[in-house]
């Protein structure tokens, strides 16, 4: 019988190697830490031109109403409230459509969601009729901003609930 020198080392090692520190309460500051998901270039680009293209917007909209006369046309205001509304509507597919398969995706919209797009169409409709009001299109604005905060917090919610 032959003796091997790896084998008696590897006898003379102990089974468990105790840490040099306490462990834990690093584990647990990681896990009461949120998550954070890394951002694609896309999303760059976008976090910093979509606050461009409203301010922009609004900008332009409030020199529009500024110098309003009642005489005014209301039809180039009529175009603009129709672009954002399409623009707003895209960004929302876009935003659904981040599932990361067909099975996360909700067979219905929530009642959230269903509550804001209510509100946003009501408000829109309002300011067809009013296109020059500023306090209306800041609101239908905001609603729309809180549409896409909600469908990127139920993305996530989904995300941490497959991870469990």
């Amino acid at each position: 019988m032959s003796h091997d020198p790896i084998e008696t080392l590897r006898q003379a090692l102990p089974d468990q190697l105790p840490p040099q520190r306490d462990l834990w309460p690093g584990i647990e500051r990681q896990l009461d830490r949120p998550v954070t998901q890394p951002q694609s270039p896309w999303q760059r680009v976008a976090s910093l031109m979509l606050p461009l293209l409203l301010g922009t917007l609004l900008g332009l909209g409030g020199g529009f109403w500024a110098g309003q006369s009642k005489e005014q046309d209301p039809q180039p205001m009529l175009a603009m409230l129709d672009v954002m509304a399409s623009q707003h509507q895209a960004q929302v597919l876009a935003a659904q459509s981040r599932y990361l398969t067909i099975s996360d995706r909700p067979a219905a919209p929530s009642e959230g969601e269903r509550t804001l797009q209510q509100a946003s169409k009501e408000l829109l409709q309002a300011l067809r009729q009013d296109p020059f009001n500023p306090a209306l299109l800041e609101l239908w604005l905001w609603v729309q901003q809180k549409e896409l905060d909600l469908i990127h917090s139920q993305q996530q919610q989904q995300r941490r609930l497959q991870q469990l």
